[in-house]
């Protein structure tokens, strides 16, 4: 049978990373995870290249050395067949957990008006900058030349 694979977490792709043949779905799951030398806890999903009746299963490695895996649970995804929802449960310190919440509309008004205030204030020192550089020009243009 054919089959396809790829990584869903943490290293989510749109396309099929693995293509390739084999006796069964947990023996190309297998073979994903030892050619590809995934880590520890990657999950990743493999479907079956059979039309509109394809299996899709989901598998976590387990163990690398050698390589085992282990049936994971399934993961929504809003443009294809698998990803992840949420991040797995464990890790108290993870940066999952630490990342700052913003909106699909984008940032807080608060980073908005803070961005707004840092373009200003750069744009207020390059001008500074280029103003006491021309005045500088005609000090010298007129201190070492005579000029004016």
């Amino acid at each position: 049978m054919k089959y396809a694979a790829r990584r869903i977490w943490p290293e989510k792709s749109q396309a099929w990373e693995y293509l390739g043949e084999a006796e069964g779905i947990e023996d190309f799951a297998l073979m994903f995870a030892s050619d590809k030398a995934l880590a520890v806890d990657t999950e990743f999903v493999v479907i079956e290249k059979a039309g509109a009746d394809s299996d899709i299963e989901f598998y976590k490695v387990s163990r690398a050395a050698p390589y085992a895996i282990v049936p994971a649970d399934p993961r929504a995804e809003s443009s294809g067949p698998a990803a992840p929802a949420a991040p797995a449960q464990g890790d108290a310190g993870s940066a999952a957990d630490t990342a700052p919440n913003t909106s699909q509309y984008g940032h807080s008004i608060g980073e908005v008006w803070r961005a707004m205030f840092g373009n200003a204030l750069f744009f207020g020192k390059v001008s500074f900058t280029a103003l006491l550089f021309f005045i500088g020009l005609i000090f010298l243009a007129r201190w070492l030349f005579g000029a004016w």
